[in-house]
């Protein structure tokens, strides 16, 4: 029972981590999904901005696939917030996300050491873990799928603010949160429209091109 218990835990932590990259970033919003490459392009991004949509690209959970051939599935999640640049390079930032994330286990996911842990068991631990109060989703439920398990997690309803200093360095915003590093962002503002990455470690690839963004619109 021990090693199934880790098993679970492992599996439930690396599917929280790849979301939690992302959600603290301000990461998903109506629909969450591979929205096509954004060209970096600078400009100004002083203003009120309200968020409109974030695309993620499959790449965003490399760490997962890579051990696991896992498929996770966002395009539930919602968020909604707000952006301030302000023209004294002081910003502030709210977001909000919520709803159901969707992650589907192959047999090669739910075995370790020998032991292959049925959905039923998977299910029991994501109870397990609602009943102590440990776990960041309001509820679970997991299910056979195929050879494997589909579990869908409702994440709990996440506040995230922000603030600290802005500045601009060609084609991306540099971000410094108070007590934290520096991070370099790439965006490009056209007209009332702010496309910008979500973390400096999914910014733009060789091409220049923004692969997992944010939209936001200028209030």
């Amino acid at each position: 029972m021990k090693s199934k218990s880790r098993t679970c835990s492992i599996l439930l932590v690396a599917s929280l981590l790849s979301l939690s990259a992302c959600g603290d970033d301000g990461d998903s919003s109506e629909g969450g999904g591979a929205c096509g490459e954004v060209a970096a392009c600078g400009g100004d991004p002083t203003g009120s901005w309200t968020i409109e949509e974030t695309c993620l690209d499959p790449s965003m959970f490399a760490d997962l696939t890579e051990s696991c051939d896992a498929e996770v599935d966002v395009s539930g999640l919602e968020m909604v917030g707000t952006a301030e640049f302000r023209a004294d390079s002081t910003y502030a930032t709210t977001s909000t996300i919520q709803g159901p994330m969707k992650i589907v286990y192959p047999p090669s996911c739910l075995t370790m050491e020998g032991v292959t842990l049925t959905c039923a068991q998977l299910d029991m631990f994501m109870q397990q873990l609602l009943t102590e109060g440990d776990a960041p989703f309001a509820s679970a439920s997991c299910a056979a799928a195929a050879a494997g398990c589909a579990c869908t997690l409702i994440m709990e309803e996440t506040t995230t603010t922000g603030a600290g200093t802005w500045s601009v360095s060609g084609s991306s915003l540099m971000i410094e949160a108070d007590g934290e590093a520096p991070e370099e962002l790439p965006f490009c503002v056209e007209g009332s429209s702010l496309t910008m990455a979500i973390d400096a470690d999914a910014g733009s690839d060789a091409s220049g091109k923004i692969k997992n963004y944010m939209r936001l619109t200028k209030q």
